[in-house]
């Protein structure tokens, strides 16, 4: 059965998935198709490119955004599955993800949401794959490359890309990872920076450039926290309220691993809670962001409930979600 959360076959799953993605390419068709955000308040560097890039390309815009959405959802979902995240096996994270991506990305400055929810996807579900006996290099140093490339596309993930890669170092200690976290860490802003150099413009200036402009609110803010997306947001944090004291107050897993990759999405959850705070205000990317990680660790409260229990919470979130557009 479809509304079988936990159970979820993969055609299910696409099929919700599928569900929601033509839903928000609708609904930013029919709304936002004609450019309506200022695109010098977009400040950080990549985030001002993507600006432009909407209002020159509507409908590869458009296009773009169906493919990112339908990817980053089934890029972060496999993780999950692939490093036994959950203590059973389900596909919760498809649905749950594409719902609450849903409620968050639809609105006039999408190109850029989009591409945060891409880079969340990147980050967290290569990171997954990070902590076990063994790590792939490559998936540690993409992960860190994702990390960085957040801040330039929206300065308000600054502090998610400060304290990720700490939090890494300080749970895998060889020097080999840290190197390559370090490396990673680096890398996107050096290469920003010296591309701005060979433009004529200044290193330093540019590397400035990126920091300078933080916490950053657009001007279109108060149209994004409707009313109805502050319940979709409010029925979000508490259904993180609820998986932290399932965290805090029972053990999650028997295996070193799996308790490490908790632990990250539990700091990072923090810091994105600190980011809003920092900022003084529910900033767009900030909301992306806690969203999809939610919708990553809900499966954890949804496979404590029972099915009744588990469809209520279901429900809740499609129907607040749904109501964002409405």
């Amino acid at each position: 059965m479809i509304l079988d959360i936990t159970r979820h076959k993969f055609s299910e799953a696409l099929l919700t998935l599928l569900f929601f993605a033509v839903l928000a390419v609708v609904a930013v068709a029919a709304r936002y198709y004609e450019p309506a955000v200022d695109v010098g308040a977009c400040s950080a560097p990549v985030g001002h490119l993507l600006c432009s890039f909407r209002s020159s390309h509507p409908v590869w815009s458009i296009v773009l955004f169906a493919v990112i959405y339908i990817y980053a959802v089934l890029r972060l979902s496999r993780a999950t599955v692939r490093v036994d995240l959950y203590s059973q096996s389900t596909l919760a994270a498809i649905s749950l993800s594409a719902a609450t991506l849903f409620g968050s990305v639809v609105s006039s400055n999408y190109p850029l949401l989009i591409v945060v929810a891409l880079l969340i996807a990147e980050a967290f579900g290569r990171l997954l794959y990070c902590f076990g006996p063994s790590v792939r290099a490559h998936y540690l140093f993409t992960a860190m490359l994702a990390f960085e490339a957040m801040p330039l596309v929206d300065s308000a993930l600054i502090p998610l890309s400060v304290v990720i890669p700490i939090a890494v170092i300080l749970l895998r200690l060889t020097f080999r990872e840290m190197a390559l976290t370090l490396l990673g860490s680096v890398l996107p802003t050096f290469i920003y920076c010296y591309a701005m150099w060979l433009a004529h413009g200044s290193f330093y200036d540019s590397f400035l450039s990126i920091w300078n402009v933080y916490p950053v609110v657009l001007p279109d803010l108060e149209s994004y926290l409707t009313p109805a997306r502050l319940v979709f947001v409010g029925i979000v944090v508490f259904l993180q309220l609820a998986i932290m004291l399932i965290y805090l107050t029972s053990r999650v897993t028997v295996t070193r691993p799996t308790r490490d990759m908790w632990r990250v999405l539990m700091i990072s959850m923090v810091v994105l809670i600190a980011s809003v705070a920092l900022s003084g205000a529910l900033i767009h990317s900030l909301v992306v962001a806690i969203v999809l990680l939610v919708a990553v660790m809900l499966p954890l409260l949804l496979e404590r409930a029972n099915s009744v229990q588990a469809l209520l919470i279901y429900l809740l979130l499609v129907l607040a979600s749904l109501a964002v557009v409405i």
